[in-house]
């Protein structure tokens, strides 16, 4: 994990009566087995049923690795912000941030928050970050996501934050082991929608 200064401080709302701090910082190529460890962690194997994220049930194998990760931070359209507890500097979240400059939009990915501090309210604190990151950073329209169908709780968990279905609907990724291996037949996904553009 590189040890660079984070760059922003920010105090989440949390439902514990002690709010948290968390900083932030834009990742780099040092970064990315401490990443790659959180993210898998968050999504898939044992470790990730302490959350709610788990994806374990539908996809195995890794939800990323570290070679993917290089070619993502080596893509200057892309950003990894990274989430730190100031108090111990400890790495509890990401996000992955694409930008497409033609469509005005950045695609968000990759939303982690670590399984045993989750509940806390960090993962819309870091989505709430991330928004505000692309629109004041790269004067973005809209954000869009995917998120697999045969999830409803994560599809109505990004709702109540404002995305909505745009009725777009793609198969799972298959043929790069790095993103993961469905177990299940017919996983599918869906493209939402936030515009974040200030008016």
């Amino acid at each position: 994990m590189s040890s660079s200064t984070p760059s922003a401080l920010i105090q989440s709302d949390t439902e514990e009566p002690l709010k948290s701090l968390l900083s932030y910082r834009i990742a780099t190529l040092a970064d990315c087995e401490a990443v790659s460890t959180l993210v898998n962690s968050g999504y898939r194997g044992e470790s990730s049923r302490q959350g709610w994220t788990t994806e374990e049930a539908l996809v195995g194998g890794l939800r990323t690795h570290p070679s993917k990760l290089i070619d993502i931070i080596n893509d200057k359209t892309n950003a990894i912000l990274l989430f730190f507890e100031e108090s111990e500097n400890v790495l509890v979240g990401c996000v992955h941030l694409q930008h497409d400059p033609v469509e005005r939009s950045a695609l968000l990915g990759m939303l982690t928050v670590r399984p045993d501090l989750q509940g806390r309210g960090y993962g819309k604190f870091i989505l709430s970050i991330a928004e505000c990151y692309v629109r004041d950073t790269w004067d973005v329209e809209f954000v869009k996501m995917k998120a697999i169908m045969q999830r409803p709780e994560l599809v109505a968990y990004y709702n109540r934050r404002g995305y909505i279905d745009t009725g777009r609907r793609e198969p799972f990724p298959k043929g790069d082991e790095r993103s993961g291996i469905p177990k299940v037949q017919d996983l599918e996904v869906c493209i939402l929608k936030k515009y974040v553009k200030l008016s």
